[in-house]
């Protein structure tokens, strides 16, 4: 132990006798006054300051500049008072607050550290609160934009994993991440109130729903909602499609346009007169596909119902110029010998056909059953037999007659859409108008949209029906993910 300077702090001591203790005892104050709760400027300032204030301490950088500063070793404690510079030694130890960065460092054999890297840990902390302040319910808080955890790697001395555990006290307890918006829930993750993984979703942080759990005995997991990811795409026009790169399977429906009902035909009294046939639906096709295996857009193109006595035209989906999914509109009914229109091409079958009209009974009902999940052809036009019997026209067909029905049109009337149009979507035939013995035939019914025949006019005196024109038709696509 030295008699001149105190052990740790060299503070320099009072000697008996000394003159001038003043100069002594003061240049001791002026070391403590730099050493206790010491506070430097800047450790990054490189540049000796022209104008500091008396007091002020600077850690040197490396490669400092100044009359005074040049040639320092870096880490120098410097302390400026009465006009000049001088270095404070500075023990092992000694805690710094650095005013420009905010930080706090302690001196060490090795230089200035960050006291927290130096401490190297923090045991026993009641809070901890970063950005933010932490409180009793939330001991631990952090407010930031951004957070890492990351493994420490072999050549840091760790293994390369990193492992987030969590436990709760029982399996009745939470054990969960909940994730607001607003500081009101909307999704929580974990083990809540049982010991199965399970995630619950909310609109408005009251009303919980469950989306999965996993058992935690079979590994099974069971969507309460369903799993299933699908959209739906109807097109009326013609249009385009690009498949999702979600979708897993791509579902198609094609309905071609339904034929029209032709008129019935006139004629003095006292010959016969056929009502106009009824024209054939428009067929029914459907395919699926894996989504995988259509890598472009598809071109659709969607049929129109005939006109009176006209053809629907064809449905389809291309992919590259190549179809692949077709359904051929129906054909519209005969002027000249009242038969009904064929229906028309399905992938498996013929759509439903038009019905006939007669000379000696009533018109024929339009087919309901060869493509009974297809559209409703259109009811035969009333006709007119020689000794001038006006005969009922026939009622269109029922649409999808297996499925949700689309009822056909009474005599004259126009055929019904599906009540249900997400689960069936043809649509029922028109019905063929009553011939008259007096005058104008009854113009027939319009199909329904989608894919219905329209009815046959009824035979007349004066004038036939006009045919009911047939209903357009339709392109559904369905993407499951």
């Amino acid at each position: 132990m030295s008699d001149d300077f105190s052990a740790r702090l060299a503070l320099p001591y009072l000697a008996a006798g000394q003159m001038q203790k003043h100069v002594t005892l003061n240049t001791a104050l002026t070391r403590l006054d730099a050493l206790l709760q010491t506070a430097v400027v800047s450790r990054t300032t490189a540049a000796q300051p022209e104008s500091p204030s008396g007091g002020d301490l600077y850690i040197l950088p490396d490669g400092a500049e100044g009359e005074a500063w040049h040639g320092r070793p870096a880490g120098a404690l410097m302390r400026f008072e009465a006009g000049g510079w001088s270095v404070v030694p500075a023990p092992d130890g000694l805690i710094a607050v650095v005013l420009d960065t905010a930080e706090a460092v302690v001196r060490t054999p090795g230089g200035w550290r960050l006291l927290g890297e130096w401490l190297g840990e923090a045991q026993q902390l009641s809070r901890l609160g970063v950005g933010t302040t932490a409180d009793a319910a939330n001991p631990v808080a952090i407010k930031a934009n951004a957070a890492l955890l990351t493994a420490r790697g072999e050549d840091e001395g760790g293994d390369g994993d990193l492992r987030l555990t969590m436990n709760k006290a029982g399996a009745g307890d939470v054990l969960s991440l909940l994730f607001q918006s607003g500081y009101g829930g909307r999704a929580e993750l974990g083990l809540i109130g049982d010991d199965d993984l399970s995630l619950k979703v909310s609109q408005d942080g009251s009303e919980w729903r469950r989306v999965f759990g996993v058992d935690r005995t079979t590994g099974r997991i069971a969507f309460d909602q369903g799993a299933a990811r699908l959209e739906t795409a109807v097109f009326t026009l013609d249009g385009l499609y690009t498949p999702p790169p979600w979708a897993r399977w791509i579902e198609a429906v094609c309905i071609g346009g339904g034929g029209g009902g032709s008129a019935g035909a006139a004629g003095p009294a006292g010959t016969a007169r056929l009502g106009g046939g009824g024209g054939g639906a428009g067929g029914f096709s459907r395919a699926r596909w894996a989504g995988a295996a259509l890598t472009g857009t598809l071109a659709i193109t969607v049929g129109v119902g005939g006109e009176s006595g006209a053809n629907g035209s064809e449905s389809h989906i291309a992919l590259g110029g190549k179809t692949l999914l077709r359904a051929t509109g129906g054909l519209g009914g005969s002027a000249s010998s009242g038969a009904g229109g064929t229906g028309g091409l399905g992938l498996a079958q013929f759509a439903n056909d038009g019905g006939g009209s007669s000379i000696s009974a009533a018109a024929e009902t339009s087919e309901s059953l060869t493509d009974p999940q297809g559209a409703g052809g259109g009811g035969g036009g009333g006709g007119l037999s020689a000794g001038d019997t006006a005969f009922a026209g026939g009622e269109g067909g029922v649409g999808a007659i297996v499925a949700v029905q689309a009822p056909g049109g009474a005599a004259g009337g126009a055929g019904q859409a599906s009540s249900l149009p997400e689960l069936s979507w043809v649509g029922g035939g028109g019905g063929g108008g009553n011939a008259s013995a007096s005058g104008a035939g009854e113009a027939g019914g319009a199909g329904a949209d989608f894919g219905a025949g329209g009815g046959g006019g009824g035979a007349g005196l004066t004038a036939g029906g006009a045919g009911g024109k047939g209903g357009a038709g339709l392109v559904r696509i369905t993407a499951f993910g």
